[in-house]
C-alpha cells in the first residue's frame, strides 16, 4: 500500500500473513455453502446485496457459522428479497432466522430494513441507516462498505483486539466514531482497501483467539 502510516503498515503485514480474504462471502446458487472471493472487490447487486444486508443484521451478537445457517434457510424459503421479507409472516421469518439467535429482535430488524429498502433506490445515507430501529454504527458501516462500496471502516471486536495486541492499546479503547475516522485517515479513501483491511483484521482476530 502506497500510504506510509502505522495502519497502512499493519494492513500490509496482515495481507502478507493471511493473503486476500474475499469478504463478503456469498452463497452459491448450487450449494448451501458460502463462497469467498479473494481480490474481487466488486459490489454485489440484486440478491447478493440483499444477502449482505441481511447477513449484517444476523451477525449481531452471534458467530458467522450461525449466520450461515440462517441465511441458508432464508435462501431455501426463496425469501432473499425485500418483497419476500416484507410479505412473509413474522412467525415464519422468526423460524428462519432462529439459528442466528435473538430471533425475535432480528426478525423485527429485518422487517424494518426490508420496508426501508423496498421504498427507495440507490445507496442509503449513513444517518438514514442509523435512524432505523436496531441498526447501530457497526451494522450500518458493514452495509455501506460491503453492500454499496462506500469507503467506510467497520469497527468491531476483532479490530479492537488486533490493535490492542499491536501496540495501539489506547486507540483500541476509543469510541466508535473516533476510532473509525482515525483509521480512515490512514488508508486510501477506497472501499477495496477498507474492505480488505477489515477482513484481514477478522482473520487475525480469530487467529489471536486460537493462539490464546
Amino acid at each position: 500500500m502506497a500510504l506510509d502510516s502505522p495502519i497502512a503498515r499493519l494492513h500490509d503485514q496482515l495481507l502478507a500473513r493471511h493473503g486476500p480474504q474475499g469478504w463478503w462471502p456469498l452463497f452459491q446458487r448450487s450449494s448451501r455453502s458460502v463462497r469467498y472471493h479473494p481480490a474481487d472487490y466488486s459490489v454485489p447487486r440484486g440478491r447478493g446485496r440483499v444477502e449482505v444486508i441481511v447477513g449484517a443484521v444476523l451477525a449481531q451478537n452471534t458467530s458467522w457459522q450461525n449466520v450461515v445457517r440462517a441465511l441458508a434457510q432464508i435462501h431455501q424459503a426463496r425469501a432473499m428479497s425485500w418483497r419476500a421479507l416484507v410479505e412473509m409472516r413474522v412467525s415464519r421469518l422468526a423460524r428462519l432466522v432462529r439459528p442466528a439467535g435473538y430471533f425475535r429482535q432480528k426478525t423485527r430488524k429485518l422487517k424494518e430494513l426490508a420496508r426501508f429498502f423496498l421504498s427507495r433506490r440507490g445507496a442509503p445515507r449513513r444517518a438514514q441507516l442509523l435512524a432505523l430501529w436496531g441498526v447501530g454504527p457497526e451494522t450500518a458501516d458493514s452495509i455501506l462498505l460491503y453492500a454499496y462500496g462506500v469507503p467506510v471502516m467497520v469497527v468491531d471486536a476483532y479490530l479492537r483486539r488486533v490493535l490492542a495486541r499491536c501496540g495501539f492499546e489506547q486507540e483500541a479503547a476509543w469510541r466508535y466514531e473516533d476510532l473509525r475516522t482515525w483509521i480512515e485517515d490512514q488508508l486510501p479513501p477506497d472501499h477495496a482497501a477498507l474492505n480488505e483491511f477489515h477482513a484481514l483484521l477478522v482473520a487475525e482476530g480469530k487467529a489471536l483467539r486460537v493462539r490464546n
